[in-house]
């Protein structure tokens, strides 16, 4: 690979801030050195696509893509600090856009009237190698991009880990609540969910302390969508899910399924940390207390979620966490003291807005009587 070209010292900025319009220091553009040769190259290319590509250097550019793995990796996340530098606030931009064109004003100022280099100005050895290499278009906005890729722009992360929507959603007993987020996701809680939504420039997070919703997360590869439930995080880009944790009814697990998309899984804490599985659509996995996620099972993507259509679902559901869920969105009128008769196993769909058809038919599958008394149902042995 030939030697990298590296811009000769050019006017210092104005100042380099700490945050997007405060002072700071000048970046140094010996940064540039310190890339790798494929970051540089990555680099190189960036600045010249901002400027346009012939025909004939898109197809020189599509070779160097596709000549190794590391050259269309480093060009990705080369493409990460470019999106990052058209984020950067007006005032940014207006003082970058400004020493861009003073960077060129002096390339100019090389020619003389006829077009020829004018002699360089002797210098010490070290400044001549650098300035005899091929000066790079738009050298300042690369120094730009080299100092936020290292220790570079002071403030930057701050400024990026500033919050630009920040929101807390809460649905009380038997509620529901359907919204959109500004980056266009689409949230729905049930019943009885709490959750804290905040939108980052680079990333997109919801904590989920209690409840359940579906989410269908609007596609952004520059910022990955979060959500963090118990010990579990749950990594997306752009897909439809949905996330149950209901720990104050003594359930600890946290229930991930997709109906669309892929979805990460990760143990968030504790023993499991650092567990990882990945759903398709159809496929569901509960992960513990302790972030283990347990056996991937598949589930008809239509049945994820029925709370959506006024309807719960239970298999093999020991009789008392039934009542526990039914009570998350009202008053079922139904009681069980007995622990034996509590841990029987019911399988049933129970529509929320007809219970009494549900209470009626527990006789009819399980070895129970009903006992009315002071306005409560008492499920009791037979």
């Amino acid at each position: 690979m030939t030697q990298r070209p590296v811009p000769p010292k050019s006017p210092p900025l104005p100042a380099t801030p700490a945050s997007p319009t405060a002072p700071g220091e000048p970046i140094d553009e010996s940064l540039l050195d310190d890339l790798s040769p494929p970051a540089f190259e990555a680099l190189r290319w960036s600045v010249r696509m901002a400027d346009g590509l012939s025909p004939m250097a898109r197809a020189e550019f599509q070779a160097w893509l596709d000549a190794k793995p590391e050259h269309r990796a480093a060009f990705e996340d080369m493409a990460g600090v470019w999106d990052a530098i058209d984020d950067l606030p007006p005032a940014g931009t207006a003082r970058l856009r400004t020493t861009v064109a003073i960077e060129k004003a002096s390339e100019s100022s090389a020619l003389d009237a006829t077009g020829d280099v004018r002699p360089p100005v002797p210098a010490p050895a070290a400044k001549r190698a650098r300035a005899n290499r091929p000066l790079l278009p738009h050298a300042l906005i690369a120094t730009l991009a080299a100092g936020l890729l290292g220790a570079g722009w002071f403030g930057w992360n701050t400024w990026q880990n500033q919050p630009i929507f920040n929101r807390h959603y809460a649905t009380q007993r038997g509620q529901s609540l359907d919204t959109a987020l500004p980056d266009g996701s689409q949230l729905v809680f049930d019943t009885a969910t709490q959750a804290d939504v905040t939108l980052y420039r680079n990333r997109r997070e919801v904590r989920l302390p209690e409840g359940q919703a579906v989410f269908k997360v609007q596609a952004d590869k520059s910022r990955p969508f979060h959500v963090i439930a118990g010990a579990t995080r749950i990594t997306v880009v752009g897909t439809k899910f949905s996330v149950r944790y209901t720990p104050s009814i003594g359930s600890k697990a946290v229930q991930v399924a997709v109906i669309e998309g892929k979805v990460r899984v990760t143990g968030a804490s504790g023993e499991g940390h650092g567990q990882t599985v990945v759903l398709m659509p159809g496929q569901a996995v509960d992960v513990d207390d302790q972030g283990r996620p347990g056996r991937v099972d598949a589930v008809p993507t239509d049945a994820m979620a029925p709370w959506r259509g006024r309807r719960l679902s239970f298999d093999n559901t020991p009789l008392a966490n039934v009542l526990a869920e039914l009570g998350r969105y009202g008053e079922s009128g139904l009681r069980v003291s007995d622990p034996v008769i509590g841990g029987l196993p019911v399988t049933a769909s129970v529509d929320l807005d007809h219970i009494d058809g549900f209470t009626r038919s527990l006789p009819l599958v399980l070895p129970v009587r009903l006992r009315q008394r002071d306005g409560v149902t008492d499920i009791v042995a037979r």
